[in-house]
């Protein structure tokens, strides 16, 4: 999958990434100290001596891996370029697009299947377990570590966002955009039914298969696993102290 979900999403981009070993930070990297957030809205946090982008793996991964004691969330960090990572994904979700070309690993191994219910074919319920363990490591993170941690890190992935030369907008508004876009997917609460159309799946209901990317995968996820990642994100946004949204 994976919207995997799609995370944030939020932070929900933390978790899907590829493992292919941890880097050293460089000696003549000079660290760097985050500056404290002014923002009237929240309160201060305790600044970290931050590596430079290009050499900030290990120490991000050391980081994130203190938001959860679920097993598999330090597995999935186990990879390079986390925080350009996980702000393309932000900006893909911000975007509407399917974020799954900067962590095509988190694809379930499993097969996607359908069966048939009244002459109908749905996407069946084995297809959605294949995303269980992807939202409920996402809704394992502690919330407030999580916002805390965002803010920390906010130099780093800011440096990440303008190195991708986006105009007009900051980081924090793409992040909000988002996450407003996850939350806002209406999931249906009954298995879709799809038809086969040249070798793939298509949704029958023309509404459904009209959606964007985004939208799809999160349907594509189950109504249970849809929901423990939309709820995640409301708490997520709360924290961070994001105009309030929902499904």
């Amino acid at each position: 999958m994976t919207i995997g979900v799609v995370a944030l999403l939020a932070i929900i981009g933390w978790f899907w990434f590829r493992a292919q070993g941890p880097q050293e930070i460089p000696e003549e990297a000079p660290p760097r100290v985050a500056a404290p957030d002014t923002s009237p809205h929240m309160p201060q946090v305790p600044p970290l001596d931050l590596p430079e982008l290009s050499a900030s793996d290990a120490f991000v991964r050391d980081q994130v891996a203190r938001l959860s004691s679920h097993p598999r969330l330090a597995a999935w960090l186990v990879t390079d370029r986390l925080i350009e990572r996980f702000v393309l994904v932000v900006v893909e979700l911000a975007g509407g697009s399917n974020p799954s070309e900067h962590v095509g690993h988190m694809q379930p191994q499993e097969d996607f299947t359908v069966h048939e219910v009244d002459g109908r074919l749905v996407i069946a319920p084995e297809s959605f377990q294949r995303y269980d363990l992807l939202a409920a490591t996402f809704g394992s993170l502690d919330t407030p570590g999580t916002v805390q941690l965002y803010r920390q890190l906010h130099p780093l992935i800011d440096e990440a966002f303008q190195e991708l030369g986006i105009p007009d907008r900051t980081f924090d508004e793409t992040l909000e955009m988002a996450i407003r876009n996850v939350q806002s997917v209406e999931v249906p609460t009954a298995s879709p039914e799809v038809v086969p159309v040249e070798g793939i799946y298509e949704y029958r209901d023309p509404e459904l298969e009209a959606r964007r990317g985004a939208e799809k995968l999160l349907i594509r996820m189950g109504p249970q696993n849809a929901r423990q990642i939309q709820e995640k994100l409301g708490e997520l946004s709360e924290a961070l102290g994001l105009s309030p949204s929902g499904p």
